[in-house]
């Protein structure tokens, strides 16, 4: 039989906005803009900063590997360390370990969007395409809705009015990890329109900086930055390969715990996104991430 590869994938909701920034100040309608996809200019959260996050947060679970394993001040890179085999290490040339849990990128699924029927949550074909869910591609002037959106036969999006077409929106039985209060008010628009109502509707707050002899804002220290707002509902994959197949310094990895054991130290790191966060403006009440499906490890 052929090896299958152990793909686990999770759902997540954001219990705070998120900001995973670009790394610098560009041109644009805000200073601190965040990552994108190239192709669809979409928001997204690099598989990185999920990877990073996650061996960090396990690392404080685990005595003895924080700071060193979590990369703060040197792998050790045991054949036996959790941390270690389960998200790499580097001690130099010819020393290093590609770790046993590949992270994705976290993509949108559901947007939340203000509307006069309430808060909806927009998808589009596209994005439930790659969840293996086939629906019909509403035209741009159009959406389909979930029975739980009231509405007159037109419906906003924030600014924008549209037709709502006849054929109704339905997620029943699919995607049972999300909530049903999600679900129920879920929008289908156009995968044309999904990426312009999206980045419309990107949270963008304005901050500065304070000066500590004065403690007034500092002068030209006004800033912006923009984030994913709260109640975003994303998803990404994690593939867990097997230690058996692989050998550090001679020896099979985790040779007590096994794959399990890789799965166990991954849950412990998505356990604390709930409480520590991703990204970055942590400390301005951004970056809270809830897993799930996590009870689930991944399978729902």
């Amino acid at each position: 039989m052929a090896y299958q590869p152990d793909v686990r994938k999770y759902y997540a909701l954001a219990l705070d906005p998120i900001h995973v920034g670009t790394g610098g100040m560009r041109l644009g309608r805000v200073d601190l803009s965040i990552v994108r996809e190239p192709g669809t200019n979409l928001p997204k959260i690099p598989g990185t900063s999920l990877a990073g996050a996650a061996r960090a947060y396990a690392a404080m679970q685990v005595n003895g590997k924080f700071p060193g394993c979590a990369g703060q001040g040197g792998h050790c890179g045991l054949h036996d360390c959790s941390i270690c085999v389960t998200f790499g290490f580097a001690k130099g040339s010819g020393a290093s370990f590609q770790g046993l849990a590949q992270f994705s990128d976290a993509r949108l699924i559901f947007f939340p969007v203000h509307s006069l029927a309430g808060p909806v949550w927009i998808t589009c074909p596209e994005m439930l395409k790659a969840l293996e869910i086939t629906e019909a591609e509403p035209s741009d002037e159009q959406v389909r809705v979930a029975g739980g959106v009231k509405h007159s036969g037109k419906l906003n999006l924030g600014w924008l009015m549209l037709e709502v077409a006849g054929n109704a929106f339905s997620l029943d039985g699919k995607l049972s990890a999300i909530p049903d209060d999600i679900k129920n008010r879920a929008v289908l628009v156009s995968s044309k329109m999904f990426g312009h109502i999206v980045n419309d509707n990107l949270e963008v707050r304005t901050s500065v900086s304070i000066d500590p002899q004065t403690g007034a804002a500092a002068e030209g220290a006004l800033f912006t930055y923009e984030a994913l707002p709260r109640a975003c509902v994303l998803y990404f994959e994690v593939v867990v390969s097997d230690p058996k197949f692989y050998q550090i310094n001679g020896q099979q990895p985790l040779n007590t715990g096994g794959k399990q054991q890789v799965i166990d130290t991954v849950r412990k790191g998505l356990t604390l996104f709930e409480f520590l966060g991703v990204g970055g403006m942590n400390t301005r009440g951004m970056g809270r991430l809830r897993v799930l499906n996590l009870n689930a490890g991944g399978k729902q």
